[in-house]
């Protein structure tokens, strides 16, 4: 191995598809070359398809395209839906005790 060689390389899209589409029709499940190798194609192409749903959640052409991709990601990332905040939500209704206690009266201390 040679000392100065990088750590990464940058190939093009294509070919690395290429690669990908020949380990997966060349396996040999049982050589932990092959499975390395595996596990690396998947890794990689799916970081390549959240970017991918970031990207389109960001800057996305409609409303509802971008919508669709933040759902995605956030389900491609394993965001749980009890930690997601709904874009319908209203994010003043959390922070804003006139809305959460209408009737509270503050200068009493008690409901009116």
């Amino acid at each position: 191995m040679c000392a100065n060689r990088p750590k990464n390389i940058q190939i093009e899209y294509s070919f690395f598809l290429d690669l990908v589409s020949y380990a997966f029709l060349h396996e040999d499940s049982t050589d932990p070359g092959y499975q390395r190798i595996a596990t690396s194609f998947r890794k990689k192409l799916d970081a390549m398809e959240r970017h991918h749903l970031y990207s389109l959640y960001k800057s996305g052409a409609t409303e509802e395209i971008r919508s669709k991709a933040r759902e995605d990601y956030l389900e491609a990332i394993g965001l749980r839906d009890s930690f997601r905040w709904g874009a319908k939500q209203d994010a003043n209704v959390t922070h804003n005790p006139d809305v959460l206690f209408p009737d509270f009266d503050v200068d009493r201390g008690n409901d009116s």
